[in-house]
């Protein structure tokens, strides 16, 4: 796996938007990975505006799901561990740090 997308650049490449579009004409042959937390917000988001799950699934499959949070957990628990009291630590999302932690 080369790079682990999160849910804004998913969204970024929905809706065509160009900075989304040259990074991954940029990366073309790279393979993407897709946390279960990014998954579940696209998703979230997707079906709150009504969008066709069947449009949404075939997207999707332009990365590799990652949905065994196993292995995560305890780089989860060390990056929260490390972070926590400094400051911005209240400043990032849970998800966010759910992410960080499978990229790493």
């Amino acid at each position: 796996m080369d790079l682990i997308a999160d849910t804004t650049f998913l969204v970024g490449l929905w809706r065509g938007q160009s900075w989304a579009r040259d990074y991954a004409a940029a990366n073309p042959g790279r393979s993407v990975g897709l946390p279960w937390v990014v998954l579940g917000e696209f998703w979230h988001g997707a079906l709150r505006v009504g969008h066709d799950p069947e449009r949404v699934r075939a997207f999707l499959s332009i990365g590799l799901p990652l949905l065994d949070p196993g292995p995560v957990i305890p780089v989860y628990a060390r990056v929260c561990a490390r972070l926590q009291g400094q400051p911005g630590w209240g400043e990032i999302g849970q998800n966010d740090l759910w992410i960080a932690a499978t990229s790493i």
